[in-house]
């Protein structure tokens, strides 16, 4: 006659399911971190910043350009900004290069002082990508590209 034997890990998981049922014991609850200041970053008359210093993966990122004239550049208008994503170890995952919407200035571009010109670039983060530190190289035309630090993950919870 043989004895069925229970696995010690079946044992232990219901032994704790047992012990908390009618526990008083309070609920542990956990909080996200505090969600850190978007970067910016400026590089003569470009402004570049994104809307989230950390995203999840599979998230959304938006990454804005603001130029401020006096200035003369060139934008192509089939990709006037281009968006690379660096991994930490200088390994390029991504490249986004739209067309330019309706209505932004693109081609031979040239702005007067005290006039603007804005470009928005959304990028959507892989699954797959690992989380940890990036960086999105955004380049406007013939200028001179901006680095921005982002973070692919939601952090580490707090417990308590």
């Amino acid at each position: 006659m043989s004895r069925r034997r229970i696995p010690r890990v079946t044992l232990a998981a219901a032994c704790c399911a047992v012990a908390a049922c009618g526990s008083d014991a309070p609920a542990v609850q956990c909080t996200p971190p505090p969600s850190p200041t978007p970067p910016s970053v400026v590089a003569g008359p470009l402004t570049a910043t994104t809307d989230h210093a950390v995203l999840a993966s599979g998230a959304m990122l938006k990454v804005d350009i603001d130029v401020a004239g006096p200035l003369a550049y060139q934008a192509p208008c089939a990709a006037p900004v281009t968006l690379l994503v660096v991994d930490s170890v200088d390994i390029h995952v991504d490249v986004v290069s739209p067309v330019a919407p309706k209505g932004t200035p693109c081609g031979a571009v040239s702005l007067a002082a005290g006039q603007t010109a804005h470009y928005e670039v959304l990028w959507t983060a892989d699954p797959t990508l690992p989380t940890g530190r990036y960086r999105v190289v955004a380049t406007l035309g013939d200028q001179a590209p901006i680095a921005l630090p982002v973070e692919l993950g939601l952090g580490k919870l707090t417990c308590g």
